[in-house]
């Protein structure tokens, strides 16, 4: 009885909430109030953001955030400088309170995520953005909503290239019209945020690191020659054998990029990237060691890829080497990229049949089987049993 009663009070706060959050307005110091509980609600509550969806808090905060944008231009073309800026302050504010309401309240959550598709949320924030550049903290706040919006949400991504109007997609963009996708907006974000911004850094890599997954996105990407950038990383000296923070967005930014093919295509067209990426996996990072290896793996399954991955012997190095390795994630990715490159590929064979590789890979074998007995056999182990099991046969056949 307890619990059903806690159930019904905590929907009768949500509701109360909400009402107390739409039915004042924004000088009332309740409506801030309730904003705040219902943040605090839609961040831990699913209930509480189903409540939120069937009394349209999604529609109500991006109406709010266009009504916003149309005070703040019309404000922009009024004299009386004074007045004007403690105006904009409060719109600011309150801009920045419905953008916070939905981020939480799209917070794994699609059925909200739709619904503020269907609300044109995205062509709103590209209208905002000039707003938004003026003020950081502002900003921080859209790139959060931006990035809990793209997160496992292919339709939103893809919303993201088209034109602010919806109407037409962001190949015009291509043909050098400058900001025609908030997606293009994002991008020259990224290009020039300052190494010591590194909140600013994260976020945006975030959002594009979920952009990446998109069919979409990927092609803009591509096009916009954003990713010369990683190519222009500069690489720790002496002593120092850590990848920067930004080294380490990039690589995450790259291996969402691998999961396809199409993504993997346009890493083997970046001229030096494999030597890039084959240097950036002899370093250390407590979040990054295996993410070099596991681009190079990925790549290694498509048949249009094997060849230049074959023709890279830094990569076949880098590879083989795994099995030596202390780490057992390196080990195990390594004996799967390789497995992956000599399938259904004779050339692949003729060239790891070289003595040292071979070497490599049957005292790899040999040490497995002894290592993992049946009775400490694990999913992983026995996977990677397997990728030298097929490694040895395919180098021993003829």
């Amino acid at each position: 009885h307890f619990m059903l009663f806690l159930s019904f009070s905590r929907r009768q706060f949500d509701l109360h909430s909400l009402q107390c959050y739409e039915g004042k307005t924004s000088k009332d110091v309740l409506k801030r109030v309730a904003a705040n509980a219902l943040m605090s609600l839609l961040a831990v509550s699913r209930k509480a953001q189903r409540h939120a969806l069937k009394a349209h808090l999604v529609d109500s905060c991006v109406e709010q955030m266009k009504h916003i944008h149309a005070q703040l231009n019309l404000g922009s073309l009024k004299p009386g400088r004074a007045a004007l800026k403690k105006k904009e302050d409060g719109f600011i504010k309150e801009l920045s309170i419905a953008m916070q309401l939905l981020r939480n309240c799209l917070y794994q959550n699609e059925e909200c995520k739709e619904a503020a598709l269907d609300a044109h949320l995205v062509p709103v924030l590209h209208a905002l953005w000039p707003w938004l550049l003026m003020d950081d903290s502002l900003m921080q706040v859209a790139l959060q909503l931006l990035c809990v919006y793209t997160a496992n949400f292919p339709n939103g991504c893809s919303s993201l290239c088209w034109s602010s109007y919806g109407q037409h997609p962001v190949q015009a963009a291509h043909r050098g019209a400058p900001g025609s996708s908030l997606m293009l907006c994002i991008l020259k974000m990224a290009s020039q945020v300052p190494p010591e911004n590194t909140a600013f850094q994260q976020t945006v890599f975030m959002i594009l690191s979920n952009l990446a997954l998109s069919h979409d996105c990927k092609g803009v990407i591509q096009k916009s020659n954003f990713l010369q950038n990683f190519l222009s990383l500069t690489l720790p000296k002496g002593g120092n054998k850590h990848l920067s923070n930004l080294s380490v967005l990039w690589l995450k930014l790259l291996l969402n990029m691998s999961f396809e093919e199409d993504g993997q295509q346009v890493i083997l067209r970046l001229d030096g990237c494999l030597d890039l990426l084959t240097e950036m996996s002899r370093f250390k990072h407590k979040s990054s060691l295996s993410i070099p290896l596991l681009i190079f793996h990925n790549i290694c399954f498509s048949p249009a890829n094997k060849p230049k991955i074959l023709a890279n012997e830094k990569v076949i190095s880098v590879l083989a080497a795994c099995l030596e390795s202390e780490n057992q994630n390196a080990q195990r990715i390594g004996a799967a990229a390789l497995w992956a490159l000599i399938h259904n590929y004779q050339k692949a064979k003729t060239t790891l049949k070289n003595p040292s590789i071979k070497r490599r890979v049957e005292e790899a074998y040999s040490l497995a089987k002894k290592t993992f007995s049946d009775s400490e056999e694990t999913p992983l182990s026995a996977y990677y049993l397997k990728c030298l099991e097929n490694l040895v046969q395919q180098l021993n056949s003829s």
